[in-house]
């Protein structure tokens, strides 16, 4: 088999999901050369084929400079702040600036596939949204939760630059929770106390998707004639007081007019890393259709969601 020509590049190559696809890369042999940026170091040798480069995604001509040089003319964008900060304008900063300066790179380089991290957080959480929304649902963000908007910021910017720049092909996935033995998340923390807590008077379908079921995503969306929107998750999930049930834990749901408030404080008094706008996802329903990325892209997760959260707590 003739050494394929073509060059990865990653920006968040050392986060949550882009370590498991480096996992998953070094069995790849479809591409000659991956070139791994981030802020982070890598914590261990990487193969030969792979370069480590040091690289801020809000530095936009470092950022250019990096892929440039690498010759990268495919880009998986992994780099964005997935938990709280306390400081929405950093996380804006890096998710939605660094989303531009990652754009305007693709453009200047013509960078010939661009795939991007988006979110199911990117629907936005709300009274009376149906099950199982298909791709075409619009997308709309939670006021006051800073990752939904700037998943919603960022998909406008992608939409503007996939019909600027029709040379680029690009793909856009929206996982749910990632979740895994590796997994050091809000969701992860949460899901390990010794009680689950909810909103009284809702039960909405939780859909969560295995890190390395996720880095496959990935990788098939890289490597594969496929372009557009693609929900991810594992399959149509479970009900919030049925994860509680195959966690072992036991659920108290609080009142609406209770919970709230309680969080918002536990919040301003720095115990809890969230405020009261996160709660709206363990509230509302908010669950995806997810038959287009098994009849497209050939996508078909090793784990269930309850596998998956049974990995969580290392349980068979």
């Amino acid at each position: 088999m003739a050494e394929s020509n073509r060059i990865l590049g990653m920006t968040g190559s050392f986060g949550y999901i882009g370590k498991r696809l480096l996992q998953r890369l070094r069995n790849d042999d479809v591409f000659r050369k991956i070139i791994c940026l981030d802020i982070l170091q890598p914590k261990e040798a990487l193969p030969e084929k792979f370069e480590a480069h040091h690289c801020d995604i809000r530095e936009r001509e470092r950022l250019y400079a990096v892929l440039k040089d690498g010759g990268v003319d495919t880009l998986i964008h992994l780099a964005f702040i997935a938990n709280p900060t306390r400081d929405p304008g950093f996380e804006y900063d890096v998710d939605v600036n660094g989303t531009k300066n990652v754009l305007d790179a693709c453009r200047r380089l013509k960078i010939k596939k661009l795939v991007v991290a988006s979110s199911d957080c990117a629907y936005g959480f709300f009274e009376g949204t149906p099950d199982y929304l298909p791709e075409t649902a619009p997308v709309r963000s939670t006021p006051g939760f800073p990752y939904s908007e700037n998943k919603a910021a960022i998909e406008k910017l992608l939409a503007a630059f996939t019909a600027e720049t029709p040379e680029c092909t690009v793909v856009i996935l929206r996982p749910c929770i990632v979740m895994g033995p590796n997994a050091n998340n809000t969701t992860s923390k949460s899901m390990k106390d010794p009680v689950i807590i909810g909103v009284r008077g809702y039960d909405p379908i939780m859909q969560f998707v295995h890190e390395d079921d996720a880095a496959e995503a990935f990788y098939l969306a890289a490597v594969k004639d496929v372009q557009g929107i693609f929900n991810l998750a594992a399959d149509g999930g479970l009900r919030y007081s049925a994860l509680a049930k195959v966690l072992g834990k036991p659920m108290i749901s609080l009142p609406v007019g209770l919970i709230y408030p309680l969080v918002e404080m536990l919040y301003r008094l720095r115990i809890v890393p969230f405020g009261k706008a996160q709660l709206d996802y363990i509230r509302y329903p908010l669950s995806m259709d997810v038959q287009k990325i098994g009849r497209v892209m050939g996508f078909q997760p090793k784990y269930t969601t309850r596998e998956t959260l049974l990995t969580l707590l290392n349980k068979p």
